[in-house]
């Protein structure tokens, strides 16, 4: 700490104190700190004003024993931290100081961090210490252009002196660079994302799910299916399609959205499913429902989602929700497993994939979500049972 900004005074000229009163709060780049008395006295002249940055060692007040000998010290003036010291007061402390003892440094235990966030007009936030505000405040400098060094980017006072107004940001990267346009269903859905988890109370579940049983089902059922061919069989995703509607019939609350004027919820009688798919401008989102079983692209908003990150080798996923539906599914990559067997040096082989729902605490709570998901996982570990 090389400077600090006397925040405001706690007592005025000629109060008395006692030792441990807060005589002033001092304002550093890393915290708001109190200046803190070490013995009984009266405070008798204030040499240095709120708001003003001084150097460390610099005094900043007087004080004396007796209410009665703050007087003298009425007209003092102080000539700067350079001059000879003020005038000896009358307390008994060895040495005896002319002065209370300069603001001390930040002690080195975590003080509680003081940072002032304020927002650009484009909105973005700004973090910066109470004396860089002051500092870009009195000297006009527009915090918005200034590059913060300090933790987590945090504009610090050293920051504001060494701004230079009509200089790019040193922290600017400077290689080659393009711009992908944002336009179209990829624009939508960007916006449409950010209000989800901006009006959205999302939470997440997740489940193991053993598919060893449904990936030999797969497998026969596509035995004579070419690989070549345009309809490639049946997928892992038609049996979790299933298992969704499955789910839906025992568990209808979670097939439900929240009404905009707060009122409720509204249920829907049939189960329309968002299945997304593609990635940035190729990402697209189809409806399958009772009355439309194609994978074409779609506008239509469905009564649930489901997507599948298997594929690309994610394990776990939590998407966020497309308004005004309460919930969304993501399937996780499916991984070997070996597990004990039923007696002594035996072991299980199989397969499971993790499975992560998204879900609107508005509409779905914790228990109702957790039983939709074990009918989903009952009906992905007996898929037979669908089948009937």
């Amino acid at each position: 700490m090389e400077a600090g900004v006397i925040g405001k005074w706690n007592f005025e000229e000629g109060q008395s104190f006692s030792a441990g009163d807060s005589l002033a709060e001092i304002e550093t780049d890393k915290a708001t700190i109190d200046f803190e008395s070490q013995d009984d006295g009266v405070l008798a002249k204030i040499i240095v004003e709120a708001g003003k940055e001084i150097p460390c060692g610099t005094p900043i007040a007087i004080s004396v024993d007796e209410e009665e000998d703050a007087a003298a010290f009425k007209d003092y003036i102080h000539e700067g931290a350079s001059s000879p010291a003020s005038p000896t007061s009358s307390q008994p402390s060895t040495p005896p100081p002319s002065s209370p003892t300069p603001p001390p440094p930040p002690p080195p235990a975590n003080p509680t961090t003081t940072t002032t966030a304020t927002a650009t007009q484009s909105g973005t936030r700004i973090i910066a210490s109470p004396l860089a505000k002051k500092l870009a405040l009195d000297s006009g400098v527009p915090l918005g252009m200034v590059v913060g060094t300090g933790p987590n980017g945090r504009i610090i006072a050293d920051d504001v002196r060494s701004y230079v107004p009509g200089s790019a940001p040193s922290g600017a990267p400077t290689t080659s660079s393009s711009v992908v346009s944002g336009s179209g269903d990829w624009a939508k859905h960007a916006a449409d994302a950010i209000a989800s988890k901006r009006n959205v109370p999302h939470y997440y579940l997740t489940v193991t799910v053993d598919v060893t049983r449904l990936l030999q089902l797969r497998e026969g059922m596509n035995a004579g299916v070419k690989d070549d061919e345009e309809d490639g069989g049946i997928a892992v995703t038609d049996f979790a399609l299933m298992a969704a509607g499955r789910a839906m019939s025992r568990v209808p609350s979670v097939n439900g959205s929240w009404l905009p004027d707060g009122s409720g919820v509204r249920i829907y009688d049939d189960v329309d499913v968002n299945v997304l798919c593609g990635s940035g401008e190729g990402s697209y989102r189809t409806v399958v429902s009772e009355q439309t079983k194609t994978m074409e692209p779609t506008a239509d908003i469905g009564t649930f989602s489901l997507v599948n990150l298997g594929m690309y080798g994610v394990k776990t996923a939590a998407p966020v929700i497309i308004e005004p539906q309460s919930c969304i599914l993501a399937l996780g990559s499916i991984t070997p497993t070996v597990k004990p067997g039923d007696s002594d040096g035996e072991y299980k082989y199989g397969k499971e994939m993790e499975v992560t729902m998204s879900c609107d605490h508005r509409v779905v709570d914790g228990a109702v979500g957790a039983e939709w998901l074990q009918a989903f996982k009952e009906g992905m570990e007996k898929p037979e049972s669908m089948l009937l």
